[in-house]
């Protein structure tokens, strides 16, 4: 089973987001034998991502066309909640790597 990438949008200044990272790193390797394939994107030094993906707030998760913009109000954020998420994309068996399709649109530019 292939696994896709998950793209997680994060900002050195964004505190909630630790929290973020922290809690996929758990998931990945507590549900998933650390095979999950998780690129952090740090908008504030790689605005091109946001941009493309149209992020506007930190933290963003987005898995394939699915996303999770995670608003915090009280670390209502859970594990359970982000298992959840995580758990309900289907993992096809051949994944397009979004990052391929970025690296060569840079190409022809």
């Amino acid at each position: 089973m292939a696994y896709p990438l998950i793209l997680y949008f994060s900002s050195p200044y964004c505190a909630p987001c630790k929290n973020v990272e922290r809690m996929l790193n758990d998931i990945n390797v507590s549900l998933f034998g650390n095979k999950l394939r998780i690129k952090k994107v740090d908008i504030a030094s790689d605005l091109t991502m946001a941009e493309k993906y149209k992020v506007i707030s930190v933290p963003t998760i987005i898995i394939g066309d699915i996303r999770l913009s995670v608003i915090i109000d009280k670390n209502e954020l859970t594990d359970a909640i982000l298992q959840g998420f995580i758990s309900s994309v289907s993992f096809e068996e051949e994944e397009i790597d979004p990052l391929e399709s970025l690296d060569s649109e840079s190409e022809n530019n």
